[in-house]
């Protein structure tokens, strides 16, 4: 599979700020592909934030 580069930028900012609105003359899987990946590291960067501030509580 060929990533259209530009739909996944697309896809990946849009992922970061957890907004699931595809662009129209987007590639679908190349799009999806970079939301994913962007979800995935705004859910990693609130998991560490999380557990960061447990610790300084204790």
């Amino acid at each position: 599979m060929k990533v259209d580069k530009k739909s996944w930028q697309q896809g990946y900012e849009a992922g970061l700020r957890q907004q699931e609105s595809q662009p129209e003359n987007t590639d679908v899987l190349s799009w999806h592909a970079g939301f994913l990946e962007g979800q995935e590291e705004t859910e990693m960067k609130i998991k560490t934030h999380r557990e960061q501030s447990r610790r300084k509580k204790s």
